[in-house]
């Protein structure tokens, strides 16, 4: 089941934006469902990745200023939302990301505007929360989407050097959804039987990955 996926340090903040958010997309009748988590530690930044994909997260929502509770005897964290996002962009390009902070115009967050799908006051949500979670579900199913065709693509491209066939374009083609997807796949191989290997055990995967999105999309 797809995931809106909420990180914030305060936790009272954090399950009161949970509620409102299962709320609207229970009126919307919207199969998304939403989980939450108290921001990781410095040291172990790189979890959200898993976080984010053993969730079937399709949308994050964080605060900028998540650096000053704790919880749990964790904490607190010595990042915020501002520097967080580039964490996330090195494993997700384009998943949709957003902030709800009542820090709209702390210069650093905005320096990274450009990162985020937009940056949105607290109140802001609480007095037009209907609006910006019909943004969220539409972005939600923008990047679901986007994910399967450019899955296709990059599965065609590999089909097309495991068979010999591909040209130079198609080469740059395939290293560009590669690094985009964060799907590696050798194309330095020597010997044309560990091409043909490689690339078939990777055809498989990226098959059994689209259907998995597909399923996504049908829920």
């Amino acid at each position: 089941m797809s995931k809106i996926g909420i990180i914030d340090d305060d936790k009272a903040q954090r399950e009161t934006l949970k509620t409102i958010l299962e709320s609207h997309l229970e009126n919307f009748d919207s199969s998304i469902e939403v989980v939450d988590t108290f921001p990781f530690p410095d040291d172990s930044i790189a979890q959200y990745k898993d976080w984010v994909e053993q969730n079937d997260i399709v949308c994050l929502i964080f605060d900028e200023q998540m650096h000053n509770d704790s919880e749990g005897g964790k904490g607190p964290v010595g990042y915020r939302g501002n520097q967080l996002v580039l964490e996330i962009r090195k494993y997700f390009k384009d998943i949709p990301i957003y902030v709800i902070t009542s820090h709209k115009n702390d210069d650093d967050l905005q320096e990274k505007f450009s990162e985020f799908e937009d940056i949105i006051g607290r109140e802001e949500f609480i007095n037009d929360g209907e609006k910006y979670v019909k943004r969220f579900i539409r972005a939600s199913q923008s990047f679901l989407d986007e994910n399967i065709s450019e899955l296709s693509e990059l599965k065609h491209l590999s089909e097309l050097v495991a068979s010999g066939k591909s040209d130079e374009n198609d080469l740059i083609r395939l290293k560009a959804l590669q690094l985009k997807l964060n799907v590696q796949i050798d194309s330095g191989l020597g010997e044309r039987k560990d091409w043909l290997d490689e690339y078939e055990g990777k055809i498989q995967f990226l098959e059994e990955l689209q259907k998995k999105i597909e399923n996504k999309i049908k829920e």
